[in-house]
Formats: C-alpha cells, structure tokens, sequence
C-alpha cells in the first residue's frame, strides 16, 4: 500500500483509540496465526479465532494482526458506509451462472448477513451509526430498463428464495415510483432492505475486543514476503523483522497479488470515489431512502446518515475512457483519483435530488478513493489454500466492491478452518 492515501471521512473523523497501535514494542517472533490485514476480512477472521467458539484450536490461540498502514487504512474505512445486498440486483445473471438453486442461496446468504451484523452491533453495543433502511435502485439509462426486470423477474420467480424475503422486494412503476422517490429517474423503482454504517467504527470496536482478549495489533508493518517452513509453518518477513508462525491468513484484499502471484490474474485492483456531503447552513433533512442509480456500468450508490450527511460514490461516466481509466484499473494508488471524478459530487444533492436539496449549498468535505479487489468471476476467493501447495495459508480477498454483505460469515468460516 502507498503511503499517505487520501483522507476519508469514516477514517479522520472516527474515534482514534486505535491510531498508529502497536500492542507490544517489538514484534512477536513465534506465534500461531498471522493475520494480514486490518479491514473488515481480517477483524471478522480475529472474531472468530478469538471471540467466539469456530476455531478449531484447543486453547484461543496466539494472533498477531500486520497492518501496512494505520488500522483499517484499506477498502473498508473507505467503502461507501452501507451494506446492500444484492437481492434482486443481478440475480438473472447468477441464475445463468450458476443455476437457480445456488443463486437463491446467494440471496439468502447476503440476506442473513445483515441480520448477522445487527445482531453484532447489539450484542457488543457498539456505536457505529447501524441504521436499518430500504435502499431505492432508479433505472437512469433506456439501455438497463429491461435487465433491470429481467433480474427483478429472475429474483421474483426463483422458486428456492423464500416468499419472505421476495415480499422485502418491491417494483413500483410511475407514477407510484415518482411519490416514493426522490430521484426521478425511469419508469420504476425497486427498493429492498439495507443499512447504513460507519465502518471504521465498526472495525475499530471489534478490534478492541480483540486486543482485550489477546489479539497483537501491529500497524506500520508491512509483510514484505512469506516463506514456507519445513515443519509446515511459515517464516512472514516483515518491514521490522521475521515472524515463525503455524497458519498465515491473507485478508489482503487489492494487494493480495504482491504476495501470492498465483493471484495476479484472478484478483485485480479497482478505485473507487466516495465523498461525503453535508448541508452548510440550513439542513434539509435525511434522505428516505439510500439510492442505487443504475447505469449500464459503474452505478453511483448514495447512503443516508444519521447526522443528516449523506454519502455519494460512482462516477464512473468519469473513468470509464482513457486516460482517467488508467487511473482507476489495474491500479493501487489510493493516493489520488482523476480530478474529473473528484468534480463529479459536487453540488451532487441539487442535481439528484433537486425537490429534496431545494437549491441549498452542500460542501464536499472530504472526497477520496479506495482499492477494490475484482476476481475474474465476480465471486471472493475464501478458503484452505493447501490444494495449491500452500498448506496453513488461508485467503480471504477478492470481493470485487462487495464485501460488506459477506464477510462476516466468509471470515467465520475461515476462523473455523
């Protein structure tokens, strides 16, 4: 990772209890699990070996979190503060990818992870602005009206998606859309269950948990290589010196590839632009909705807050050409973004939402960007990585700007191997 990334809102004006945290002085020389990666994969894969009762290990094993950069640095303190499901979104393509039966378990996957989260954020009582909402996908190109029924249709009429779930699920066709929606846009609205949350302090809360309970936290350390041993382990050669180990987990995410090569092909690294927007003087109050604005590729998404502040990201009729693509994909630099993309958001309420922002003035306060990790099949890389001769090397990465609706459970799952 580069240092000096732009500056995100869920980072600089979150709680920074855990800023630049180093549990012990020096590091650990020998330890049971190396973690790599302080985002939303590693923390969830912590939980579990350290939290609850997956892990196989006799005993709470001996954790050593690595973190390049200061804590939770990457894609989860820069993603677009919700978590959205897919649902209906893209369901007709799964179906087509992967039958009836495995896309309904996608579905209904994603679906309990967001009452699994819930539920976290209760049992823990952590304070991080989870607010149970409905997001609104509009329809804002002809050419994505009739896939975007397709998909709805597909979803409607699985036959192994329970009549539960398809009844969160609702079409509204104008002018029905037009009342409910406070962006006009196409001849219907589809709106379906999400949250808004402020990710860091998500993280970040759990992280403490960790520490307390035994988890070494090491920020600033960059993994510069890992070498198999021959008793089964691995050697994790670090930016301050080696560290033996019995398993490694890669919750590496965009830079998986600069690790395990093997990946270079199968996990690439996309940006994205976020900002976050807030009303300078007289506030017109929350968004009913979060909103999902579709386009034939690189859709914005836009999530409601409890403060009244709202977050926009998207942009892509901005990057989708050269030259400001390059900027975007295949790319890691999180340090910048093309300008044009950063012009994007401003004054991004009046233009959407005109009823609602009423022509008041909005200033972006913070505007950034993130690495994303695209896989070649849309579908995380999750598991054992010992059938490719890595044997106690796990992954976790690969969400391709999806990650929030599965990796509580993909780092369940892992803890448990």
């Amino acid at each position: 990772p580069y240092p000096n990334p732009t500056k995100s809102f869920w980072i600089e004006e979150g709680p920074h209890t855990l800023k630049e945290h180093r549990t012990t002085d020096e590091l650990p020389t020998e330890i049971d699990v190396v973690i790599i990666g302080s985002g939303y994969s590693g923390t969830s894969v912590a939980c579990g070996l350290l939290l609850s009762k997956t892990s196989l290990f006799k005993k709470r094993p001996s954790v050593v979190m690595l973190e390049a950069r200061d804590v939770c640095s990457g894609a989860t303190g820069r993603n677009g503060g919700h978590i959205r499901s897919f649902y209906h979104s893209g369901h007709k393509h799964f179906v087509d990818q992967v039958g009836e039966k495995k896309a309904a378990e996608m579905v209904m996957f994603e679906h309990d992870e967001l009452s699994k989260v819930e539920k976290l954020v209760k049992k823990y009582k952590i304070d991080c602005n989870f607010d149970p909402r409905l997001s609104c996908q509009t329809v804002d190109d002809p050419r994505v009206y009739q896939s975007s029924l397709d998909n709805y249709y597909a979803f409607q009429n699985n036959k192994y998606i329970p009549q539960s779930i398809k009844d969160c699920v609702k079409i509204r066709f104008v002018p029905e859309a037009d009342e409910v929606s406070e962006h006009k846009a196409g001849p219907f609205c589809i709106t379906a269950p999400t949250c808004s949350i402020w990710p860091y302090k998500l993280i970040t809360s759990l992280l403490r948990r960790c520490i307390d309970t035994g988890l070494n936290l090491q920020t600033y350390t960059m993994v510069e290589n890992l070498k198999p041993t021959c008793d089964g382990g691995w050697i994790v050669s670090t930016s301050r010196g080696p560290i033996k180990c019995k398993k490694v987990v890669c919750a590496t995410n965009a830079w998986t590839r600069a690790l395990l090569p093997e990946f270079k092909d199968k996990i690439v690294p996309v940006k994205g632009v976020v900002s976050h927007i807030k009303p300078i003087s007289k506030n017109p109050g929350k968004l009913s909705f979060n909103y999902y604005h579709t386009f034939p590729i690189e859709s914005d998404y836009v999530t409601a807050h409890t403060d009244m502040s709202m977050i926009a990201g998207g942009g892509g009729p901005t990057y989708l050409t050269y030259p400001n693509s390059a900027d975007m994909f295949n790319n890691c630099d999180d340090t910048y973004a093309p300008e044009d993309t950063l012009d994007y958001f401003k004054d991004y309420p009046n233009k959407y939402y005109p009823e609602f922002a009423k022509g008041l003035k909005f200033v972006n306060d913070y505007t950034w960007t993130g690495c994303m990790a695209y896989s070649n099949d849309e579908f995380p890389f999750v598991g054992d990585m010992s059938p490719f001769g890595r044997k106690n090397l796990y992954i976790i990465a690969g969400f391709t700007g999806h990650g929030m609706p599965r990796i509580w459970s993909c780092g369940e799952y892992v803890s448990g191997l």
